[in-house]
């Protein structure tokens, strides 16, 4: 796919809103008394805090009137914060004759296609240009490797997809310092043929653009804790 290439555009408006306060992982308070419905479990303390600007569009949850779709950030403008169009943009870079959700043991993966399981992550946090994954411990995220590793041991084809939602990382990690069981998970992934393939995407207004592929971190598969 060729770089600024659309892969998802919001079909409802976004407007801004200012964060009050993270009520629980899945609810956003914001200062003009709205609810709403953040679909991310991970921390996202650098996005998701008293003051910082979202957007959000219209939602039709029991309790909340919104869904917050992006968050601020001083060097990446905006963070795109929604974990529920991963599974959508994802196929944009996938055959069109792709399976999702596929049970494989006790998981399920994200996709199958001739052979081939892929699983799809997306990442928010970003340091120093390092895009790292997870931003906060995930033992389903685990298992979704291990499951991977036995696929391929198995002779199946195997990828890990990760999409980070912001266009200022350079490289990607697995964070070892947050989560060192999936750090390790990854590694030993990575030594046995599961393959990596890390696309950044940038919102702009409404609509979200694939910007370019990006390479592991020299340092990505060296626990340094």
């Amino acid at each position: 796919m060729a770089s600024s290439s659309l892969v998802y555009e919001f079909t409802d408006p976004l407007w801004e809103e200012i964060v009050e306060k993270r009520l629980n992982r899945f609810t956003v308070l914001t200062k003009s008394g709205k609810l709403c419905h953040l679909h991310d479990p991970g921390r996202l303390q650098e996005l998701i805090f008293e003051g910082n600007r979202i957007l959000v569009r219209k939602g039709s949850g029991k309790k909340t009137q919104c869904w917050v779709t992006a968050s601020w950030h001083p060097i990446a403008n905006w963070v795109i914060t929604d974990s529920s169009i991963h599974s959508q943009i994802a196929r944009k870079f996938l055959p069109q004759n792709v399976k999702s959700e596929v049970k494989v043991g006790n998981s399920r993966i994200d996709f199958e296609f001739n052979n081939t399981f892929v699983e799809v992550k997306g990442c928010t946090l970003v340091k120093g240009g390092k895009a790292l994954f997870p931003d906060a411990p995930t033992e389903r995220g685990r298992k979704h490797l291990e499951e991977l590793i036995n696929l391929k041991k198995m002779g199946y084809n195997a990828k890990v997809l990760i999409l980070v939602m912001r266009d200022d990382a350079v490289c990607f990690s697995p964070n070892w310092e947050t989560d060192k069981k999936f750090s390790e998970a990854f590694k030993r992934a990575y030594h046995e043929g599961v393959g990596v393939e890390v696309k950044v995407l940038k919102l702009i207004d409404n609509k979200i653009y694939y910007i370019r592929d990006i390479p592991l971190c020299i340092d990505a598969l060296y626990d340094p804790y």
